[in-house]
């Protein structure tokens, strides 16, 4: 029997990383890509170029990983577009994929910062992933 697999990303480009990480015995795959690609001023103004990237990059995982249902922007605070997903989506699993510290931008350590092992009694299995290039 296959498994339900919340996946949220930080980090662009992920896929073969979380390919590797869900496997193949999956149901359904939600994808939530918060909004945490900005720096400090423009997390201030709420920045629509931010918000833009994250559907974008949502859209791309979403032809990337299978069996996934639903892909969408959320919020950027991590554990609140998580939260947000678990009303709708009943997962087995959350698998996250984030930058080492030493690579994020303000608003993705912001984002990070209130993580927890679960969430809602659903395991969240953190996924550390270098930026390439």
């Amino acid at each position: 029997m296959g498994r339900n697999v919340l996946v949220v990303s930080t980090v662009d480009h992920a896929d073969d990383t979380l390919r590797a990480r869900i496997g193949d015995d999956v149901d359904e795959v939600r994808v939530v890509v918060p909004v945490v690609q900005q720096g400090f001023m423009d997390w201030l103004a709420n920045d629509e170029r931010a918000a833009t990237h994250a559907e974008e990059e949502a859209a791309r995982l979403e032809e990337e990983l299978p069996a996934v249902s639903d892909a969408r922007k959320g919020e950027a605070d991590v554990l609140l577009a998580i939260q947000d997903a678990l009303a709708t989506f009943d997962a087995d699993e959350i698998v996250v994929a984030l930058r080492p510290d030493d690579e994020t931008q303000f608003a993705e350590r912001i984002a990070q910062e209130d993580l927890r092992p679960s969430v809602a009694g659903v395991p969240v299995r953190a996924v550390v992933i270098h930026e390439q290039g």
